[in-house]
């Protein structure tokens, strides 16, 4: 298809039909800086020259397509460092996937089953009510029968020849 005087950037495509520079042969990645020269497309046609509603128009609309698809990619793959992390995650989520692989996670360590704790040991009691037999060991919060028997007369009598202790002792 391509004579050998033919220059090689300008191909015709069998499918289409458009003259022009294929992205295929200059596959070259897009300039760093930008450019506010509009950019020569393969699809430079006089909108005179095609009916709307043609299999013309179908086939050019497919191909600029194609191109735009080319391009962004291009483009992606030129500037996608230098978005934001945030930029970067909305971009994922409109393309509808990860638009670079993430790197592969690291393996972690296998899982050490944890040793079971010793069973607590029933502490020796530190306190009882002689009245009810309860008994406290004195850790932790005192229970609800020691905190009643706090505000009655039978309290306040053994508080009178026991000043510096809260509770009874337990007799050991």
């Amino acid at each position: 298809m391509c004579d050998a005087q033919q220059d090689p950037s300008e191909v015709i495509d069998p499918l289409f039909g458009i003259v022009g520079a294929s992205s295929a042969l200059n596959a070259t990645p897009m300039p760093r800086q930008p450019s506010n020269t509009p950019s020569a497309s393969p699809l430079d046609v006089p909108a005179s020259a095609i009916l709307p509603g043609t299999a013309t128009e179908k086939a050019l609309l497919r191909a600029a397509t194609k191109e735009a698809y080319k391009r962004v990619g291009l483009l992606l793959d030129a500037y996608f460092e230098d978005f934001s992390p945030a930029q970067q995650r909305r971009i994922r989520e409109a393309v509808g996937a990860s638009a670079r692989p993430k790197a592969p996670k690291q393996a972690k360590a296998p899982k050490v089953p944890k040793v079971p704790k010793a069973q607590k040991e029933a502490l020796a009691p530190r306190f009882w009510l002689p009245f009810s037999g309860e008994t406290w060991s004195g850790r932790g919060r005192p229970p609800a029968a020691f905190l009643a028997w706090e505000g009655t007369v039978a309290h306040t009598e053994w508080k009178k020849h026991h000043p510096g202790e809260r509770f009874p002792a337990y007799p050991a």
